[in-house]
């Protein structure tokens, strides 16, 4: 029998129609998106005189690019209506009372007894940036490692290269499904960019932080480099009771900041900070009660919001540009520092049988790890080009 004309319009529509009818769609919501930026950067104008100078463009950027992202997916904007009024009013919160943030701050979520859920709301606004057809985690198997040792109440400290504001957002992504203990419970270091930026605040409290101010910007301005000191010892002290109590998972860039592209826009990992390093290893010698072990992380995520080209030393409020991407996380072996750096003390006579070269060592040592994680990044861009990512293949990585 013949199908009727009903049936007909979505079962015999020819691949131009549906096409068609596809990009009309796409239109329809990228109107929708623009309607719904329009309205929120009139709202986000109305407040400039409480915003830090040169923040109000970098909102309604934000807005405009995030809605445009969830309209070219073929998305009502409208769903992320809800998330977006709960962040900008995380935001407004932070311009009228300025949360500061502890040497070590813990999560605000419901588990934590926060009367706001950040990590649910980073996790609902992040939504529509994460491709999972396009991430990857090479390396998984060891999470699994890393779950038991911090089950035992060994410490793990992952070294990593660093390319987004959004790399904590990554780790969550990457983790929720099969791992979401280690998700909750993953502690990130810091710097003060993403603890003062009311951008990034709402964010940042949904993490476990140990905050320190990155060498890049401890001197700006000069008259209060003795306070932000202060402050960094006391994260260090913090840092120690956590390694003492044991069973802490800890993610750190020892670069001291995010990659930044060559003069081709190939993004490489940033060179590690000797100093970084060896203050990690330090904190482990001094809770010798509980083993820690270090293993080499790289992240390919610079795609989701594209950090500045250059350095701007003490300046907040960077643009944001919200583009979607995937995720890309590689995890290697565990590194042996007393193997690598054999011929070094971290401390007098410690390890046994050491010589007394700190400084070539810490070198070695920086050099070594950094060496690992960018073989793990070349892996990250080899997989990402074999499967075609739209994302990090050709000349996109």
């Amino acid at each position: 029998p013949s199908r009727s004309a009903a049936q007909c319009q979505s079962v015999c529509a020819t691949p131009s129609t549906r096409h068609g009818s596809t990009q009309a769609q796409i239109k329809a919501y990228e109107a929708s998106a623009a309607a719904i930026a329009a309205t929120i950067s009139a709202k986000v104008a109305e407040k400039g005189d409480r915003m830090p100078d040169g923040m109000v463009p970098i909102v309604q950027e934000f807005m405009r690019t995030y809605l445009d992202v969830v309209a070219k997916q073929k998305r009502d904007p409208m769903e992320k209506v809800p998330v977006l009024k709960e962040y900008l009013g995380l935001v407004e919160d932070q311009l009228d009372e300025p949360f500061v943030f502890a040497p070590y701050h813990e999560a605000w979520t419901e588990e934590n007894g926060a009367p706001i859920d950040h990590l649910k709301m980073d996790t609902a606004f992040m939504e529509p940036m994460l491709d999972p057809n396009d991430s990857v985690l090479l390396g998984s198997e060891r999470v699994k490692d890393i779950e038991a040792l911090l089950a035992k109440g060994d410490n793990v400290v992952l070294l990593s290269n660093h390319q987004t504001e959004a790399d904590p957002s990554c780790w969550s992504f990457a983790l929720h499904e099969n791992h979401e203990r280690l998700e909750r419970d993953m502690i990130m270091v810091a710097g003060d960019r993403v603890t003062t930026d009311v951008v990034a605040v709402p964010f940042s409290k949904a993490r476990n932080l140990l905050c320190i101010y990155s060498k890049r910007h401890i001197d700006n301005p000069p008259e209060e480099k003795p306070k932000k000191m202060r402050h960094n010892a006391k994260t260090m002290t913090a840092m120690l009771r956590l390694f003492k109590g044991g069973g802490k998972c800890i993610w750190v860039a020892p670069s001291g900041g995010r990659d930044r592209p060559n003069s081709d826009g190939v993004y490489t990992p940033a060179a590690f900070d000797p100093k970084s390093v060896e203050m990690f290893r330090l904190m482990s010698a001094k809770a010798a009660d509980k083993t820690t072990h270090f293993y080499p992380v790289a992240m390919m995520t610079h795609r989701l919001f594209p950090p500045p080209k250059t350095l701007t030393p003490g300046a907040l409020g960077e643009p944001r540009r919200a583009i979607r991407g995937s995720v890309n996380i590689a995890i290697g072996e565990p590194i042996d520092f007393d193997e690598v750096t054999r011929a070094g003390c971290l401390v007098d006579d410690f390890p046994p049988g050491c010589v007394e070269d700190r400084e070539d060592a810490a070198q070695v040592a920086a050099e070594y790890a950094h060496l690992q994680v960018s073989q793990l990044y070349a892996d990250l861009v080899k997989d990402a080009k074999d499967r075609g990512s739209p994302y990090y293949s050709a000349d996109r990585y």
